[in-house]
């Protein structure tokens, strides 16, 4: 697996640590199950490694107890070399759950939204709210993705050292009633909340600015040199890797945010917001 892939080296790191802690079982437990000296799991779970071989992430899969499909991706994913094509073609239906696990690692997030409240930023009722629309008829299953939105949440803004997540919120973010006044009115009173904490910087870009995009992205930065793009397109969303593809929406991204309302003037507009839905209004 190379250095130069962190979105397939984080997503089968973070499963991996995962499926280990889940089994009960402890790194120095794991070393001698494996017949490892000690350091190869802790680089294994840090993704300090050059290549990590196939036959390993296997055994560690059947080791911890994984279902076969899973054990199946993760080794294709430890199998593929940076000259194929990316493993979420293979397994679109993991792309999703690699942007969580990624965005649980990042040490900062620069996101675009538009349309809806980006979300790591929306309000347990506007989740429910959300997911009850009518695109997903079974119960169950809208059930089990507002938990695991709301476990996203936990996950990445109430970790002990929580991500630098600057936002642009384009308008309709805030014009979609999703739910109704009332729950747009507890919404986006959520973000005037969010944006005290000093890690969460929310900018606001007018209608009138004209400068809104076709979709949203997540430009995620794990270190100086560790970076990916998750564009938010039908029908599960694309990450980029490439140095090009990562330099154009980081400079799209600084224009939005150029264009943007200051953080100190989006409250203000957020907060006019709210009285207008308080009123029954806001459209």
């Amino acid at each position: 697996m190379s250095q130069g892939s962190p979105v397939r080296r984080r997503h089968l790191v973070s499963q991996l640590k995962r499926l280990r802690t889940r089994s009960g079982l402890s790194q120095s437990q794991v070393s001698k199950r494996m017949g490892w000296e000690s350091g190869k799991i802790i680089r294994i779970e840090t993704g300090k490694f050059i290549r990590l071989n196939s036959a390993d992430v296997s055994e560690l899969c059947r080791l911890y107890g994984a279902s076969d499909d899973l054990r199946e991706e993760l080794v294709e994913i430890a199998k593929a070399s940076r000259g194929r094509k990316p493993w979420w073609f293979q397994y679109k239906d993991v792309l999703v759950t690699a942007f969580y696990g990624l965005e649980h690692e990042a040490a900062k997030i620069q996101e675009y939204s538009l349309g809806l409240v980006p979300g790591l930023l929306q309000h347990p009722e506007y989740v429910t709210a959300l997911m009850k629309r009518g695109y997903l008829p079974d119960k169950e299953e809208q059930e089990r993705r507002i938990e695991v939105r709301l476990q996203r949440h936990r996950n990445v803004l109430e970790r002990d050292t929580p991500p630098r997540i600057w936002t642009v919120l384009d308008e309709s973010c805030l014009r979609c009633a999703v739910g109704g006044p009332k729950l747009m009115e507890v919404q986006l009173r959520h973000l005037l909340d969010l944006a005290e904490r000093p890690t969460i910087d929310i900018q606001v870009l007018p209608h009138a600015k004209g400068m809104s995009q076709s979709y949203g992205f997540s430009i995620l930065t794990f270190d100086e040199s560790d970076r990916a793009v998750y564009v938010d397109v039908p029908p599960n969303g694309m990450f980029y890797e490439d140095r090009g593809d990562l330099s154009e929406h980081e400079r799209v991204f600084d224009h939005l945010q150029a264009a943007a309302l200051s953080p100190t003037e989006s409250r203000d507009f957020i907060s006019n917001l709210v009285h207008e839905y308080a009123r029954g209004h806001g459209h």
